[in-house]
């Protein structure tokens, strides 16, 4: 049997009803040199374990069920990339969608250059349908360079936070990206596993961009970042939610991460967002194998601030001030509290956009035709410049900028 291109793992754990879905969408792509590894963690299998036996005579098909007892999410991955063979390996959410056919991009990467390390792309978003939340319009990047970014440019956005939002803005972490065989080997060999901090897609970034040397971006979509209800994601903005998400989290692992040793003289906690939580791995990674990332603190200051600013409204937003507050004056002293600023804003009613404002095209998440994260993918698929014809040119390019960026300009501009 030959190797394949590209192995897609989809580890899940209770979201049966998307994770169904995704592998529906994914398993009906024909392509032959990409593997599935669909990897279940649930409360109850059965559930799952019905639903794929039909899949199992597909041979791209790797299943595997619930163990006897629930996995910790850095386990769950772990088992997940323990079962890959592919030259390349790519992970998704269960409520996530990943384009198969990237398989050929991949192929045609690595012939053009084999010492590429490590590929990114920019990212199509869809909610799926919630009665809390109104359909909106998505963008669609209609671009299609692909070059190299310099190591030295994503050094300083994943560990000194350079131009950082809510979020670090290096990109290239294994999820919703693809790492070679090569450095992810590297990787198990330096660190004896892939994950060991439960949030596993920053810590993958870490040893990504600190380990690997060639790295090359995509400008064309080739993947959506799914939410779902039950996502960590769509509690994003309200602390209520956001706590019932992490205490859930949290109950599958011995020990709760906020508990570690290591963030003693770190006051930043889950229970303060998502940028805290990044800033939870940075600060392990840095403090568990002797990194200097000293100097990126008044970025992230101004990262926690913008996450505060995304609060769903003035009564969220308090909660998540004075929480982030409270840790930075206490934290080195309250030397970063002044470069913590947020602002709540209240935003103006706005009607979907849907049309074309450079570079993206703008389509309703929902319609008659896009009911899921795959759906939508096929839709903006069919605008987008089919993946065989993209042109390869690996020119080094320092001035990459993150599809956040882009939206930010939107939104500023009182579009959504």
């Amino acid at each position: 049997m030959m190797t394949p291109t590209l192995s897609i793992c989809v580890p899940s754990r209770n979201r049966q009803v998307y994770f169904q879905q995704t592998i529906k969408a994914l398993v009906a792509s024909h392509r032959p040199d990409v593997e599935f590894i669909f990897t279940d963690n649930s409360d109850d299998p059965s559930v799952m374990n019905e639903f794929i036996e039909p899949y199992l005579a597909d041979p791209r098909v790797k299943y595997i069920p619930t163990g006897e007892h629930i996995r910790p999410m850095m386990e769950n991955w772990e088992v997940s990339a323990a079962r890959t063979s592919g030259r390349w390996i790519t992970f998704i959410g269960d409520d996530d969608f990943m384009d198969p056919e990237a398989a050929g991009l991949f192929a045609r990467i690595e012939a053009a250059d084999p010492s590429v390390d490590a590929i990114d792309w920019s990212k199509l978003n869809y909610f799926w349908p919630d009665e809390e939340r109104r359909a909106v319009s998505q963008p669609v990047l209609l671009q299609t360079e692909i070059h190299r970014v310099p190591k030295s440019v994503l050094r300083e956005r994943a560990f000194k936070w350079q131009s950082a939002r809510q979020v670090v803005v290096s990109g290239f972490s294994i999820y919703h990206g693809a790492v070679s065989r090569r450095l992810f080997d590297k990787i198990r060999t330096l660190y004896g596993r892939q994950f060991e901090h439960p949030i596993v897609d920053y810590d993958s970034v870490m040893k990504i961009i600190m380990n690997g040397e060639n790295f090359v971006f995509c400008r064309r979509p080739l993947s959506v970042l799914g939410v779902c209800p039950l996502s960590q994601s769509a509690a994003l903005g309200n602390r209520d939610k956001a706590d019932k998400t992490q205490a859930d989290f949290h109950k599958d692992h011995a020990i709760s991460m906020d508990d570690w040793d290591c963030y003693s003289d770190f006051p930043f906690r889950s229970r303060h967002g998502v940028t805290a939580c990044i800033g939870m791995v940075h600060h392990w990674f840095s403090r568990t194998y002797g990194h200097d990332f000293s100097g990126f603190e008044a970025n992230f200051a101004e990262a926690c601030a913008h996450q505060c600013n995304q609060s769903q409204d003035e009564h969220q937003f308090a909660l998540f001030e004075s929480a982030y507050r409270e840790a930075f004056t206490y934290w080195k002293g309250g030397r970063y509290l002044k470069h913590f600023k947020p602002e709540f804003r209240k935003a103006a009613p706005q009607e979907p956009f849907t049309g074309y404002l450079e570079p993206n095209l703008y389509l309703m998440e929902r319609s008659r035709w896009t009911r899921t994260a795959g759906d939508f993918y096929r839709l903006a698929a069919g605008i987008m410049v089919p993946l065989p014809t993209l042109e390869i040119n690996l020119e080094l390019k320092v001035d990459e900028r993150p599809l956040d960026a882009i939206r930010a300009e939107r939104r500023a501009a009182g579009l959504r």
